[in-house]
């Protein structure tokens, strides 16, 4: 891992470097780009993929490789032509009016990386610290400012191309701010343009029932360029109707029809995971990865793939005819007969220059799929209206778990970043097929841990099968990781992290479980017992999860290798070594999931910032909070060493290992969501499993429930406060509470752990 302060100080080195040189030209190039350079020429928007202005090369991050690659297209020639190493988690790209130069976010070690492409060849200028983690990044028309999204900081770094220096930052933008779009009205003063930023996840909607299928909304923050202040804040709401039917609603305490193929309760979803944002005409586009939490679970019910919409001239979500201009990319493909592939995880999106024409790249799907516009600006993607009827979806196979697109001006080519095959598919938009496949970075020799590790991402990803034929006979995988391609692991866990939405599940209200804490950083064979009320002891038993909640034929089979193996438990007989692909998903999560940075993690210890951290740090030991967040995982509910399968005396009769279980005070069971998706009284009497706080501060809300939306709501629980002093509370001053949160925001992975107490 990146030491983030040396890097840093070698940062300021190359800065202070560049500014001399900026003052040197500012009679030169600054100058002839203030009056002479092009502008853009139309609206700009985050994405891992990009074309030069000339159309004659394609620019594509490699997250996983620390690099970007340069990749020849003139007259179809698409060849890598080169790569250049970055600092550490390139995730965006964007490319100057002129060509001249490159910038890259570049978000473990949060800073924007600036490539020369004028020289020969491209090499990287400067590397400018920004604010944690940043993410997206988006030009204004005249390319004279960088607009740079800093997911974990909660800000926007605002550059100044010229001098290559952070002109200001700008503070409370929303939570996880990540897609970011620029509107461009065709003249050279980015004054009167304005800023669109996609907050990640959804926020809670007041009084509204957790759980329910409309109780989150997403949000979107407009900013002016003018001022860079905030204008206002999009809602995008949640849909009523996802045109998908549930048999039964635990809520509402309508049981589930005993006829599991009666479906009449209509259900509804709101959007999260808004990744990325594009601008076409007179509305903004914001494909996402809607939940619908409420139980009873069925895999074709609990997630969706919205694109909403935003007018831009109202600066609200998007109506046509008095009815919403948000679909559900998903309504109508019911209709198609068998062989059909629903819109996993709806990532990214990009239209045609001259046609009311678009495409979204389905992340998990593996494809790219057509979107139309009306007049109005109202998408479709041609879906069947009704049985019989056979619509017109036009569907793009491309490469493992597509990122990013785009689209060349003569609107003929589309080129598609595929995170995990590490390559670029380039499709032919005349007849809608890929004609070539450019391998951007290598992959890994197969048999090695590093492409154990891959083939694990690749399971994780993927709602369909795995085409990785490179990396040996586990690189191919038929569909079998959901039914007809539905949902996969990160529809739930986008980075590997939470969705933060509360589930209606078989076991009660459960919010979704990060993943970077399932094993202590590093460490494969130290693992936390699983869900929240420790009913599963490793990874591989998610194999009843692919089965029962994403309607998959799952990964354990019979000797024949397809028929799925009916002996599957959680504890007995172990699932591990049954499943190579299970194995390697395990492995991925072990070693291919990353921590987020805390803004806390560098700050100075003798400010009183970094003097509240220390002191919150002593609270914590005082108050004995390692007793159930210690260990290198910062939680006590690890068995490394116990033996496997656990043994009959510690699972309860409701199926929980109880040994690791914590009372703190958080089960009520008057609340109106301690239900289980069938209705029936939820798990949590026995207590809960206590949580890492390995980046917890990014990864709200908290509790089983959810109903804590900060730490300083967990705090305010003095019985669960108290749970490491044996109800002795050394915590009644808000003070000391306040010290012991910023202590608790701080902790990342570079943070010293404590022993288990």
């Amino acid at each position: 891992m990146w030491n983030r302060k040396t890097t840093c100080q070698v940062s300021l080195v190359v800065l202070a470097f560049t500014l001399i040189v900026a003052v040197i030209l500012a009679g030169g190039r600054s100058a002839v780009k203030a009056q002479n350079a092009p502008i853009l020429t139309g609206p700009s928007s985050s994405s891992p993929i990009a074309i030069t202005p000339d159309g004659r090369f394609v620019w594509v991050v490699n997250p996983d490789k620390n690099s970007v690659s340069v990749i020849n297209i003139q007259n179809d020639a698409n060849q890598k032509t080169l790569e250049i190493p970055v600092l550490e988690g390139p995730s965006n790209l964007a490319i100057s009016p002129d060509g001249h130069w490159v910038y890259v976010t570049d978000t473990v070690s949060g800073h924007v990386t600036f490539i020369d492409n004028s020289s020969t060849p491209p090499t990287v200028f400067a590397n400018i610290g920004v604010g944690t983690e940043p993410y997206g990044l988006a030009l204004t028309p005249s390319g004279r400012r960088l607009y740079v999204t800093n997911a974990r900081s909660n800000s926007i770094s605002v550059l100044d191309t010229s001098s290559f220096r952070v002109l200001f930052t700008i503070d409370d933008v929303g939570r996880e701010p990540r897609g970011i779009a620029i509107t461009n009205n065709g003249d050279a003063n980015d004054d009167d343009e304005l800023i669109y930023v996609t907050q990640f996840l959804a926020t809670d909607r007041s009084r509204v029932l957790i759980g329910a299928d409309n109780y989150k909304e997403g949000r979107v923050t407009v900013l002016s360029a003018a001022d860079s202040h905030v204008v206002t804040e999009i809602a995008l709401n949640p849909i009523a109707e996802t045109g998908f039917l549930a048999n039964g609603d635990a809520l509402n305490h309508v049981a589930a029809n005993p006829d599991p193929t009666v479906f009449t309760v209509p259900t509804g979803a709101f959007p999260n995971m808004l990744n990325s944002i594009a601008i076409k005409g007179t509305h903004a586009y914001i494909p996402n990865n809607a939940a619908s939490p409420n139980g009873p679970v069925r895999f074709n019910v609990n997630i969706q793939p919205l694109l909403s919409v935003v007018d831009l001239t109202t600066n609200q979500e998007g109506q046509s005819n008095g009815r919403t201009q948000t679909i559900n990319m998903n309504r109508g493909i019911n209709f198609e007969p068998p062989g059909r592939v629903f819109l996993a995880v709806p990532w990214a999106i990009a239209f045609k220059h001259n046609a009311n024409e678009g495409y979204v790249v389905a992340s998990s799907s593996n494809i790219v799929v057509k979107v139309n516009l009306d007049d109005a600006g109202t998408p479709t993607i041609n879906a069947p209206a009704s049985a019989g009827d056979p619509g017109s979806i036009v569907r793009v196979p491309v490469g493992q778990n597509p990122r990013g697109i785009a689209i060349n001006a003569g609107d003929t080519r589309a080129y598609v970043m595929n995170e995990v095959s590490r390559d670029v598919s380039v499709i032919d938009l005349t007849s809608n097929k890929v004609i070539a496949t450019v391998q951007s970075s290598d992959l890994p020799a197969a048999g090695t841990q590093e492409a154990t590790v891959l083939l694990g991402k690749a399971v994780f990803n993927s709602s369909t099968g795995i085409n990785l034929p490179q990396l040996g006979s586990l690189g191919t995988l038929p569909t079998r990781l959901s039914s007809e391609g539905w949902s996969s692991c990160f529809g739930c866990h986008p980075f590997g992290l939470t969705d933060g939405v509360v589930w209606i599940f078989a076991s009660g209200p459960r919010r979704t479980l990060p993943l970077n804490g399932t094993f202590a950083p590093g460490d494969s064979t130290d693992i936390k017992i699983l869900n929240h009320s420790g009913i599963f002891d490793e990874v591989q038993d998610f194999e009843l999860n692919i089965r029962n909640v994403s309607g998959g034929q799952g990964l354990i089979t019979m000797a024949d290798g397809t028929t799925p193996d009916p002996n599957v438990t959680a504890f007995t007989p172990p699932n591990t070594g049954r499943s190579q692909h299970l194995d390697a998903l395990a492995l991925y999560i072990a070693l291919g999931i990353r921590t987020p940075n805390s803004p806390l993690g560098e700050v100075d210890p003798n400010s009183p910032d970094g003097q509240d951290i220390a002191y919150g740090r002593q609270l914590f030991d005082q108050a004995h909070c390692a007793t159930c967040h210690g260990g290198p995982g910062w939680s006590s509910a690890r068995h490394k060493g116990v033996a496997l399968p656990p043994a009959a005396a510690d699972v309860s009769s409701t199926g929980e290992l109880t040994r690791f279980l914590k009372k703190v005070g958080t089960f009520d069971t008057n609340a109106k969501n301690e239900i289980r998706a069938t209705g029936a009284a939820p798990l949590g009497a026995n207590g809960f499993v206590p949580p890492s706080l390995l980046g917890a501060f990014a990864l709200g809300p908290y509790l089983h429930n959810g109903s804590a939306l900060t730490f300083d709501n967990v705090l305010e629980n003095v019985t669960h406060r108290s749970a490491g002093t044996n109800g002795t509370d050394t915590l009644p001053d808000a003070r000391d509470r306040a010290a012991l949160v910023e202590f608790l925001k701080s902790i990342d992975s570079s943070t010293d752990p404590f022993p288990i107490q």
